[in-house]
């Protein structure tokens, strides 16, 4: 049902998004990818969403997929991003949403649930509050080996090369594996990705935690749901499942067995019945 979405190119603070809208619904969802994805990432939950009378907007991140990928990469600092999903909610004369995302998108998402005024319910897939994702411990330093690799001046060529063995390793538990792989070997495409991880270091985050110079985290007024999975390569549980500290509206956790890093793709029934559930509550 992607295809029957209307297509926009939609400027906004000086950046070119890619966006597809099914325009019409009784509420809508704000659907944000995260890496090494696009907006097609949601291909199921718009199917279900839309079925469910739901109006969909799903962009591409700034770097990703169709969307305009600036040079500068200040331009994909998080509170730019945040920025720009809030001017477009109001471009597209969005009052209300809950917003759904994963990965890199649920970072921004965190963000969008403690400052934007639009949010009905926040939907975090997979990544938890950023305050509980740089606390230290053995177990969560053996997963973040690939946040400092990727802003790496030579991850780009590590990721082409040998026609992207490295890469199809990596996403070993991704269904859409062989399509990224065909994607990321192409000229400037990763490049393009990794703007958005050299703009926000996690090395550089980690450093302000350790220094006791992060601020104190803004506490989420919205119902927040948090969905995490038992298969996940990047991600432990400790950092979604204790995001509720975080929380001081209605809180959900979700586990679910078996299922890896992208599991809106891999047990997509399974994860929209949970969204349609969490959305039905809060309409």
């Amino acid at each position: 049902m992607m295809d029957t979405l209307t297509t926009n190119t939609i400027e906004l603070n000086g950046a070119c998004y890619h966006v597809k809208d099914s325009e019409r619904g009784k509420d809508c969802v704000l659907l944000i990818h995260g890496w090494p994805d696009d907006s097609t990432v949601w291909k199921h939950q718009v199917t279900a969403l839309i079925e469910n009378g739901y109006r969909v907007i799903c962009p591409d991140l700034l770097g990703y997929g169709l969307s305009e990928a600036p040079t500068d990469v200040s331009r994909y600092q998080l509170a730019n991003l945040v920025n720009d999903m809030i001017t477009l909610l109001d471009r597209m004369g969005v009052a209300e949403v809950h917003c759904v995302a994963h990965d890199y998108g649920a970072v921004l998402g965190w963000e969008l649930a403690a400052h934007a005024k639009q949010l009905k319910s926040y939907t975090a897939m997979s990544v938890g509050h950023l305050a509980e994702f740089l606390k230290l411990s053995h177990e969560n330093l053996r997963f973040q080996w690939i946040y400092f690799l990727n802003i790496h001046n030579l991850a780009p060529q590590l990721y082409r090369a040998n026609n992207g063995q490295f890469f199809h390793e990596v996403l070993r538990t991704h269904p859409n594996r062989e399509q990224l792989v065909e994607n990321i070997v192409k000229p400037g495409v990763f490049e393009n990705m990794q703007k958005l991880e050299k703009a926000n270091p996690v090395a550089e985050y980690l450093l302000a935690a350790l220094a006791g110079q992060l601020p104190k985290p803004v506490q989420i007024q919205v119902p927040t749901l948090g969905i995490w999975s038992t298969k996940d390569d990047f991600l432990w549980e400790s950092q979604m499942k204790d995001s509720e500290q975080y929380v001081s509206a209605q809180w959900q956790y979700e586990r679910i067995e078996g299922a890896g890093h992208w599991f809106m793709l891999e047990r997509s029934q399974q994860v929209n019945q949970l969204l349609l559930n969490w959305l039905a509550k809060h309409t």
